[in-house]
């Protein structure tokens, strides 16, 4: 219990201990007329590189098909958490040396973590991959069910968006599909989920795989994938700030949290169908990606106004709320 209590610890000190002072850097940045696009894909990185240092300050394992516990995936963990510290220190660097291009390295950087990550990976064994939630091909159908829910689900929200964007007076043209929306499908987005699969993994390794189990434990099955909504919305706050919508901040810390609520509540059902993380790491880099596939959309500089702020919560309460109330979140007595 010592341990498991020391490793929530670390967890939280990475995690959302190092956003504070890479927000404050990113701040800077920001108000230094430098781009601070280097810093969201760092973010990323910072829950799961949380759980693994955690995992590997205090040897804590997990148990593997026998009663012993399986051994910790050293290599992966390390290799993990020494790109991330790479990635987060080019960041910074961006800041203080004019004419540094730190995004391009940061982009550099999470490629060869991706092909290094998918080699060590495959050459794990199959029972530590089971035992630290790495496995691949497990509960295939319910992962494909999961993100193919996620992709109706996303379409849905999408033409309901437009349909009350367009009633507010909205051209249709604003809303027109990207002409290159075939070889973004079948070539672009597949190598980019190849390149890039360890930021999506980065977040969802530690929301949905330790994260939400941890408070679920200690508050409940709801009441943990809530808070870990909540948390995960905070979490995104300097991104807010200096990158997503730095005039309309307000509006986008709130549409924010409901977005980090409602998809936590449908990530976290994915989940505990599955467990699966390479499901919900999937259906992350989908929602991250289908709008510039779809109409070549940025989340960078949006400016957002309160009534498509409020429409955007109640769209995103009334698509994923209702999870929240199926068979595996119901509490057992």
């Amino acid at each position: 219990m010592k341990k498991t209590n020391e490793r929530l610890v670390i967890f939280f000190a990475i995690a959302f201990g190092m956003p504070v002072l890479l927000g404050i850097c990113m701040g800077i940045a920001f108000y230094g007329g430098q781009d601070v696009s280097a810093f969201p894909l760092v973010w990323m990185y910072l829950p799961a590189a949380g759980v693994m240092a955690g995992a590997l300050l205090t040897k804590e394992g997990r148990t593997g098909k026998g009663e012993e516990p399986a051994p910790l995936p050293k290599v992966f963990y390390g290799t993990f958490c020494a790109g991330t510290a790479v990635m987060a220190a080019v960041a910074v660097a961006g800041v203080f040396v004019r004419g540094f291009a730190a995004l391009l390295w940061v982009n550099n950087l999470m490629c060869v973590l991706s092909l290094a990550s998918l080699v060590i990976l495959t050459a794990m064994k199959r029972g530590k991959r089971e035992a630290y939630g790495l496995c691949l091909w497990k509960n295939v159908k319910g992962s494909l069910s999961g993100i193919g829910i996620f992709v109706l689900l996303y379409l849905v929200l999408t033409m309901a968006a437009m349909g009350i964007g367009i009633l507010q007076g909205e051209s249709p043209e604003a809303y027109s599909l990207n002409p290159g929306l075939p070889q973004w499908v079948f070539i672009i987005m597949p190598l980019n989920l190849l390149l890039s699969f360890t930021a999506f993994f980065g977040e969802e390794y530690g929301w949905r795989y330790y994260l939400t189990p941890e408070l679920q434990k200690r508050f409940g099955k709801k009441p943990g994938v809530l808070a870990v909504g909540v948390l995960w919305g905070l979490w995104h706050l300097p991104i807010n700030l200096f990158y997503y919508s730095p005039s309309t901040s307000l509006q986008s810390i709130l549409a924010q949290l409901a977005g980090c609520i409602g998809m936590g509540i449908f990530f976290g059902w994915v989940y505990l169908r599955t467990q699966n993380i390479w499901a919900v790491t999937v259906i992350h880099f989908l929602n991250n990606n289908l709008g510039m596939a779809l109409f070549q959309v940025s989340a960078q500089g949006v400016e957002r106004r309160w009534g498509d702020t409020v429409v955007t919560i109640l769209l995103y309460l009334a698509v994923y709320l209702p999870f929240l109330f199926t068979k595996p979140y119901r509490e057992k007595e």
